[in-house]
This record gives C-alpha cells, structure tokens and sequence, in this order.
C-alpha cells in the first residue's frame, strides 16, 4: 500500500521536467560558476523571480532559513531588535540563529491568525534610548504555517508597512509558501510584496523543486547580499542544477497549488465533522487539528497513522498538522479521513 506522507510539503520530489531541465542545461553548456556570474541558468531564474516578485533583483540561496538570514543580515547591524510574530518560522524555527549567528534580537509579538496588526507593531517599536535595542525591522510570514497555513492579504502588508515604514522600520516577509497565499486570493505574488522591501520564497515546498529559495528586493540589496551569502558558505559554483528545477517550479508549479488547496478543505470538511475533534479551517493546503477533547495524544496518533502507512510529525501535545502538496491525490486524501475516522472511534 502507497504510503502517505502528510508530515510536509517539503517531502515533494522534483517532476520529470524538472531532470530533465537539468540534463538540458548539462547538453547545452549552460552552467557556470555562479560565485562569479557565469551560471547561465541561474541568472535567468533570478531575472525571472525579480520580475514575479517586482521587485529590482533576485538571488538564488540553498534555503528558506537561509534566506531570511541573509535578508536580515544584509539590512541591519548586531544589537538591532527584530519585530516577529511569536509563532514565526523567523523565530521558532530557525535555531535561534538570528541571535546566535547576526547579533539580532528578536521581540516576538501576539499576532491574529499569524498577522501583526499595524497596533501592535506600533507598541512594540522600542523608545530611541540607550537603555533599549534600535528597532529596525519587521518580518512577515505568508503563508503563515503554525498559525495554520494562513494568508495576509495585500491590504493587510499595505497597513503593517505603512506603520513600519512611517518609523524607518524595514519590512521582509518570509514567503516561503508566498505562491500559495497569491493562489488562494487569486493575485500576483508581486501584489502581495510590492508594500515589502524584501521577500524570501521558497522552491522546494509545494512547489516540488528538490531544493533552493530565492531572495529579492532592490539592487542595493542584493549587492549586499551576496557578501553576506559568501559569508554564510552559500557560495555556490555550477548551481543551474539547483536553478533549472527552480524555474519549472515557478512557471509551472504554481497553479496546481490549488489542487492542495482543495485537498486541505476536503480533508477539513471530513474531519471536522468528528464529535470532540477541533479542526482549524484552512486558507491554503496546511490543516492543524486539536486534540484536547480527544482520549489521545497528537504522539499517540502519530504513531498509529504510521501502522496504516500515513506519516504525519508526532509532536508532543494535543495538536498536530496535516500539509497536502502534490505527492498526494484527492483519494489520498479521502483514505486519510478514512483512517483518522477509524482511528478516533467513528462508526
């Protein structure tokens, strides 16, 4: 029986195209060395992100944490507060590296559903004093993911930028799954970042490229940050066989998000309708269910998923994450109510 694999969409595996693009780049000579500008396949997956993105220029980075790091970095100077949200990828999930390795200090704050309101951006905004670290950047995240998947919209970036920017704060959003917010509100990724003044997006999500994120904003920027991608060791020499897949992704990957998308609203549709069980509607292709009225532990559920051949993370507490992406069909989907159902006693 096909194991299901629900953990991430970063478990997606590249589509033939994707190889062979890569092949194509090999036969043709396309490849170079990067650090120095002679990747061929690389500079047209730039140009081309920079313009879905409209935004001045882009650069190719090997990951999402990477990316933000870099953004960060290129931007700000050690001993500067970064504004987050207190569920951020930014924050919770990057190993503290925004500390540890940039000297940044991050302030998280109480977001609704993943968002920062402009409020409370604006209380966060540490007093020009000795006694307090300079605030000088906001980050973003679209999609959100712990927060469930979530979207800001467009009005919503406008009115959080226009506070940061009023204060001569900078904004960067980490979009690493920006094309499935663009998707779901059936908008332009570039409508969602043009209030930005640098974005982050990943590749190897559910956009099924086997690995790489790109990073744009002006060319000041960029400038900037490829020093500090050197400095990271993200120099990186033949690397058009890490863009060739990155360009089928992002020309052709991105309207089939809503296949995922509606995957996650099936699967909610079913689940939801167990007694007991708290489901959280989804925006996008990310659905968190809790399990606090439940006889059973998001662990304990884990582990019994894994006997019916579906994997899911096994986190400790009462509530845990489902995430559709292209590996999995809608009677993947199905068979995963199926089995929850089962699992939690529905006749």
């Amino acid at each position: 029986m096909k194991t299901i694999d629900i953990r991430s969409d970063t478990v997606t595996l590249p589509t033939d195209e994707m190889i062979d693009a890569i092949v194509a780049g090999h036969k043709e000579r396309r490849f170079g060395d990067d650090v120095i500008g002679e990747d061929q396949i690389v500079i047209e997956l730039e140009q081309k992100a920079a313009q879905i993105l409209g935004k001045e220029e882009a650069l190719l980075v090997t990951s999402g944490t990477q990316g933000n790091l870099i953004s960060l970095f290129a931007q700000t100077n050690r001993g500067d507060e970064i504004v987050v949200e207190e569920r951020s990828h930014t924050f919770l999930f990057e190993g503290g590296s925004m500390a540890s390795m940039g000297g940044l200090y991050p302030k998280p704050v109480k977001g609704v559903r993943g968002y920062i309101q402009p409020e409370t951006l604006l209380s966060a905004i540490s007093p020009d004093n000795p006694h307090y670290a300079r605030t000088t950047m906001v980050c973003f995240e679209n999609t959100h993911n712990y927060a469930g998947g979530t979207i800001t919209r467009p009005e919503q970036v406008k009115a959080l930028a226009k506070v940061a920017h009023e204060n001569e704060l900078l904004v960067h959003c980490d979009g690493a799954r920006l094309f499935n917010a663009a998707v779901a509100l059936d908008v332009s990724a570039k409508d969602l970042v043009v209030e930005a003044d640098t974005v982050m997006i990943c590749l190897s999500k559910g956009l099924s490229a086997p690995v790489g994120s790109v990073i744009a904003g002006s060319e000041e920027f960029i400038h900037e940050a490829r020093r500090v991608r050197k400095r990271l060791g993200g120099g990186l020499r033949q690397a058009g066989i890490i863009a060739a897949p990155g360009i089928v992704a992002i020309e052709k990957m991105v309207d089939r998000l809503r296949e995922d998308h509606a995957n996650a609203k099936l699967l909610y549709e079913r689940l939801s309708k167990i007694p007991d069980l708290i489901v959280e509607e989804p925006d996008t292709n990310i659905l968190f269910v809790m399990l606090d009225n439940m006889d059973i532990s998001a662990l304990k559920l884990s582990e019994e998923l894994k006997k019916r051949d579906i994997l899911v993370y096994g986190a400790y507490g009462t509530r845990t994450r489902f995430v559709l992406h292209r590996m999995v069909s809608r009677d993947d989907t199905l068979r995963v109510a199926d089995v929850v159902e089962d699992i939690l006693g529905v006749s």
